[in-house]
């Protein structure tokens, strides 16, 4: 079920221990970053249990993210965990390109573990890799190792199907669209900010995304990694009636039409 509220409002999310998977695109202060203030309303939410935050990013531009980002401050009033990915994903998963290509990657283990709620948070952003980045990219691109990364990127076609499977492995999420603004042009660094109004979620990063992509004006299918997750079917996803009546048109990447170069190849 997917749900939207106003900007924002605060997600129903259970009070659970958590890893929370952040979409952070730079060390340095860009719109395309997480809110501090739906970081902060979500780790009230958690007060009391087990929670831990992270990204993937490497090492020495992962501590200044964290410190532009105020997470240090928000982790320690709220006794919450910051770990980084690199050295911790130890985890190997295997994974198959489109071409029958094998790659092997490292994973946090935790992003596997049923009993664990994940959340997934992130801003609609337009983005010069996967269009649009969204829940999906957050779950599955911020739980490997930094140093692995770099296997991913091939190729439009076979990162988004990447995507698709390794979220395709986790468990136990809940997936949050920060949408109170969107970014829009050549993000996530160079683009720029437009409010939208919405906070999005769900338990399926797919349908979530899914939703988003089409309220933003986007085809679904245009987002590769949507495609491989729902695997070429158009999924029955119910449009929450907000999300609808604030349905608006995103000013994608100047390379968008590089970027659908792997529609072509289907």
């Amino acid at each position: 079920m997917i749900t939207a509220l106003g900007p924002d409002a605060l997600p129903e999310i259970e009070r659970k221990d958590a890893l929370i998977l952040l979409a952070v695109h730079s060390y340095i202060p860009v719109p395309s970053n997480p809110r501090p203030e739906m970081i902060e309303a979500i780790l009230e939410r958690l007060q009391g249990r087990d929670i831990t935050i992270t990204f993937s990013m490497s090492k020495s531009y992962f501590e200044k993210a964290v410190k532009i980002l105020g997470l240090e401050k928000l982790a320690s009033k709220y006794k919450a965990k910051i770990i980084q990915v690199q050295g911790n994903a130890k985890e190997k998963i295997e994974l198959v390109s489109p071409t029958g290509r094998k790659v092997q990657v490292k994973a946090l283990p935790q992003a596997f573990d049923e009993s664990l709620m994940k959340i997934a948070l992130a801003m609609p952003v337009s983005h010069s890799q996967v269009i649009l980045y969204l829940s999906m990219p957050t779950a599955a691109l911020n739980i490997v190792d930094p140093k692995d990364s770099q296997n991913l990127y091939e190729g439009f076609r076979p990162l988004y199907k990447y995507i698709a499977d390794i979220y395709k492995m986790e468990r136990n999420f809940v997936c949050v669209i920060d949408g109170k603004f969107v970014v829009e042009g050549d993000g996530p660094v160079k683009g720029f900010q437009r409010y939208w109004g919405l906070t999005i979620y769900g338990d399926n990063c797919g349908e979530v995304d899914y939703a988003t992509s089409w309220g933003l004006g986007v085809p679904p299918f245009d987002l590769g990694y949507l495609y491989f997750y729902f695997d070429g079917k158009e999924p029955a996803v119910d449009i929450p009636k907000m999300l609808s009546d604030s349905r608006t048109k995103i000013k994608l990447s100047s390379n968008v039409g590089i970027q659908l170069s792997w529609k072509r190849q289907l």
